[in-house]
């Protein structure tokens, strides 16, 4: 914009028309939340969706953790602790190793239930600790030195195993609607939307099933929280854990 008369007047147009749709998915790419947009891109609208949940995630990558974290701690203190989302504490220390490469934060939960579950703790790891951290593109977009305690690389639960732009990648899928879906009425567009989803989700867990039997060669089903357990011929049960599921969201905006 030229000016800022010029903004003005173009904001004025667009204000309070819709922001898009959010979404909420766990890195293998399956949504778990989708919400209409009525404002313009903004913390809030995670927010509501994650406050919803009956366990909220113990890892939330955003691409503004920071925004992301301060707004759900006003909402609901004490929602993203320990140090207000933050893997370690933001002393100088902390953030001089995390910035130099040197720092690494092990969350053993993630991969295995903690042997006391914390009170509150989440079902599947018995952790009751929550955090927000940036996704790989927008990690370094902050000047605030201590969000370099939010960077995925830090857990090595997490570092080169969670596709932190599933969410970006489905919506440049969903792009091709865009001829459609942008002149329908809004009821509509809503309902063919959660119908494109719904579809979207089936097929995405459909053809995992089906690659994780080819690979084991073995009978499987779901249990309670809707991991796939793998039947062998000793009728013993290994539950597994093929992603990181509820543990971790991954909130975006188309």
């Amino acid at each position: 914009m030229r000016s800022r008369v010029a903004y003005d007047k173009v904001f004025e147009k667009i204000w309070a028309a819709s922001g898009g749709w959010a979404v909420i998915m766990c890195p293998c790419g399956i949504v778990y939340s989708i919400k209409c947009n009525l404002r313009a891109e903004s913390p809030r609208d995670f927010a509501d969706m994650l406050l919803s949940w009956k366990h909220l995630p113990n890892v939330v990558i955003y691409d503004f953790a920071r925004g992301l974290s301060t707004h759900t701690n006003l909402r609901q203190p004490i929602t993203f602790t320990p140090f207000e989302g933050r893997l370690l504490e933001p002393t100088t220390e902390n953030i001089a190793k995390a910035k130099s490469g040197k720092l690494q934060v092990t969350l053993p939960w993630l991969t295995a239930k903690k042997q006391s579950p914390d009170p509150d703790g989440h079902p599947i790891t018995g952790s009751a600790e929550h955090y927000v951290l940036y996704d790989r593109f927008h990690e370094d977009n902050t000047k605030d030195p201590r969000d370099s305690l939010r960077k995925l690389r830090l857990v090595p639960q997490l570092a080169g195993k969670v596709n932190s732009q599933a969410a970006e990648q489905l919506f440049s899928k969903l792009k091709k609607n865009n001829y459609f879906m942008n002149m329908a009425l809004p009821s509509t567009h809503v309902f063919l939307m959660r119908n494109i989803i719904h579809h979207y989700n089936v097929r995405k867990n459909e053809k995992r099933l089906h690659d994780i039997k080819k690979e084991f060669n073995t009978n499987i089903h779901m249990n309670d929280h809707s991991q796939v357990v793998l039947e062998n011929p000793s009728s013993t049960e290994k539950c597994m854990d093929m992603s990181l599921g509820p543990l971790t969201a991954l909130p975006k905006i188309l």
